[in-house]
């Protein structure tokens, strides 16, 4: 069985070791996902390497799916064990587990009290970021890809433009627009001359709704499915519009076929995203009265500053302002998490049309619809 958000991950549910042992190659292994979309399929799979910023509990639900698909992960996220992950939804970090990790530190942290060895000599809590605290889970969850995750524990913004374009697909969270456009510049140079785009997707939950911007690079190609074991010919995304453009343009003009208004879903993400860039620099963040009277001032900026109407947000903002502080809800991290990990196979495989270039996620009648975001003219 697969682990979902809500259930801790136990020895029954990673990858049976003993189907490994047994196996006379990855093929017998996979040997059902072969017969769903092909041994090339598979291959380009087997081969590819995908890069996950600031985990989630949605980017965690898809990177469990991706492993177990035999996609190799790595992890880029430099925040402080257990403290950043203690309200995620997530089966690799159990509350057991954090707490005990809170309680080494803590006593680590109070060794030598006594006064009787010096400062120097007291042993000192060893810092331990989430990258770090889930590389075993991930390497525990498909022994087939054993040596071929990693991490990255370098911040964000210490990591050269040319770091990025050596994945075959991205998949951020909590970012603020101003690091995700970097990134897309970064994917845009490299695309430009290459044949073959790379996914980049930028993905957030906030209670029962979430948000997901897709790039799939301006050469992805696919074959869509027009039957049982019939696939068209190769086909361009059109329009493309890259994650940068999609980013700039103001919300207040973003509008769709069956949209008069830009989508409130789609309102409450942008904001959030600019919300937790600042939210680390404002004061008080840790007292929670303080901290929504903060976020309500933020938000009714923002709104103002982008010409769009209160009324805009998916709901109420002082709700949204608890949200904020505390918003992954276990079952829309597994839902929205298992339908971007296919969006990550149909990229790697270039089968199935893909989502362009947003999906809306509505957790209250289960709904997720494709919206697309065209660049200014």
């Amino acid at each position: 069985s697969i682990a979902c958000a809500s259930n801790p991950i136990t020895q029954s549910t990673l990858f049976p070791y003993a189907m490994v042992q047994s196996a006379d190659s990855h093929d017998d292994v996979y040997d059902r996902q072969i017969r769903l979309w092909g041994a090339d399929a598979q291959k380009r799979m087997s081969n590819a390497r995908v890069l996950y910023i600031n985990l989630t509990g949605v980017t965690c639900e898809i990177m469990k799916n991706l492993v177990l698909a035999g996609v190799a992960a790595v992890v880029c996220d430099n925040r402080p064990y257990p403290d950043a992950v203690r309200e995620m939804p997530c089966s690799f970090f159990p509350a057991l587990e954090m707490e005990e990790a809170m309680t080494s530190s803590s006593e680590k942290g109070d060794a030598g009290g006594s006064g009787e060895e010096p400062d120097a000599k007291r042993a000192k809590p060893t810092a331990t970021t989430v990258a770090s605290a889930v590389r075993p889970k991930v390497e525990e969850l498909n022994p087939l890809l054993s040596g071929r995750n990693s991490i990255e524990e370098r911040p964000l913004a210490s990591l050269p433009d040319d770091f990025f374009v050596q994945f075959d697909a991205i998949v951020a969270s909590r970012l603020t627009v101003e690091e995700a456009k970097r990134i897309s510049h970064s994917l845009k140079k490299h695309n430009a001359s290459k044949e073959e785009g790379k996914l980049f997707i930028v993905t957030d939950s906030f209670g029962f709704d979430g948000c997901a911007h897709l790039d799939f690079g301006s050469n992805h190609t696919y074959r869509r499915e027009m039957g049982k074991d019939k696939l068209s010919d190769l086909t361009k995304i059109k329009p493309y519009v890259s994650m940068a453009d999609m980013l700039d343009v103001p919300l207040a003009s973003v509008k769709g076929r069956w949209d008069k208004v830009v989508p409130p879903i789609l309102v409450s993400h942008r904001l959030l995203m600019d919300y937790w860039g600042k939210a680390t620099k404002m004061a008080d963040t840790n007292d929670e009265r303080k901290g929504k009277e903060e976020f309500i001032n933020f938000a009714k900026d923002w709104l103002s500053s982008n010409n769009v109407p209160t009324e805009s947000v998916s709901m109420d903002v002082e709700q949204l302002a608890d949200i904020a502080r505390h918003p992954e809800v276990s079952p829309v991290c597994a839902v929205l998490g298992g339908m971007l990990g296919n969006e990550v196979i149909k990229a790697l495989t270039g089968k199935g049309e893909p989502a362009n270039n947003v999906m809306l996620f509505n957790g209250l009648d289960g709904g997720c619809r494709s919206f697309l975001i065209k660049g200014e003219t």
